[in-house]
């Protein structure tokens, strides 16, 4: 007999597989009751586990050729991090230690990337380094 912990694992090792398995098919796949599935599934998402389900793209594919991890330390966070979030081509955003914040940013092209590092230096930037990606080897792959 599986615990609630195991299901739990079971279950989110199919879905981050694939977050459109039907709760029939991660059943028949782990040998979970359809209906454990489901009432594990609810508990997930209630606990906060499961946020959302999201896709994962191939920027390149959609004509963004420049990614960079952008690495900044700064006197004041709160204007820049409404500038941050609200912008479109950044991903990511990562409080770290060393630094204040990790961004992973996605844009078409170099120009607009450094148009973004303008804006950014507008900031009371205390230090900067990026950090260009130069291939994409392993994505999402966490417990799955």
């Amino acid at each position: 007999m599986r615990t609630n912990k195991s299901n739990h694992t079971a279950i989110l090792k199919h879905l981050r597989q694939d977050a459109r398995k039907s709760f029939s098919t991660i059943s028949r796949e782990s040998g979970i009751p359809v209906t454990t599935v489901f009432d594990n599934y609810q508990k997930l998402e209630r606990d906060g586990i499961i946020k959302k389900h999201a896709s994962l793209m191939d920027f390149r594919k959609l004509g963004f050729f420049y990614r960079s991890f952008v690495f900044v330390k700064l006197r004041e966070h709160e204007k820049f991090l409404s500038f941050i979030n609200s912008h479109p081509g950044v991903n990511s955003v990562f409080r770290i230690d060393g630094y204040d914040f990790l961004i992973d940013t996605v844009f078409p092209s170099i120009k607009e990337f450094y148009n973004f590092l303008d804006q950014v230096r507008d900031f009371d930037i205390e230090k900067l380094e990026c950090h260009d990606v130069i291939e994409h080897i392993k994505k999402e792959e966490f417990l799955s």
